[in-house]
């Protein structure tokens, strides 16, 4: 007849068990090569122009903030540089 397992505690359970150790950073790098896209700009800049800002002070900088992620949009590369295709 096979053995029953019995379930530990929630005491007893490692901690490392329930958080894998590498998800953070993971979580992180993925975010910052996100920012490095121009298309990650292009759609906060479309996102910044559709919330509503109550204060009137405030909108004229909400709008110099939209506005540089839609030149970061135009300045950032997509993708990977294209390699030298002149080979002569």
């Amino acid at each position: 007849m096979p053995q029953k397992i019995k379930p530990r505690p929630p005491e007893q359970i490692p901690v490392e068990a329930l958080v894998p150790p590498n998800v953070l950073p993971t979580m992180i790098k993925k975010l910052l090569d996100r920012l490095k896209e121009a298309s990650t700009w292009a759609g906060l800049a479309i996102i910044a122009q559709f919330l509503p800002i109550g204060i009137e002070e405030l909108q004229v900088i909400w709008e110099a903030i939209t506005a540089l992620a839609a030149v970061a949009a135009m300045l950032i590369p997509e993708g990977k540089p294209a390699e030298n295709v002149d080979n002569g």
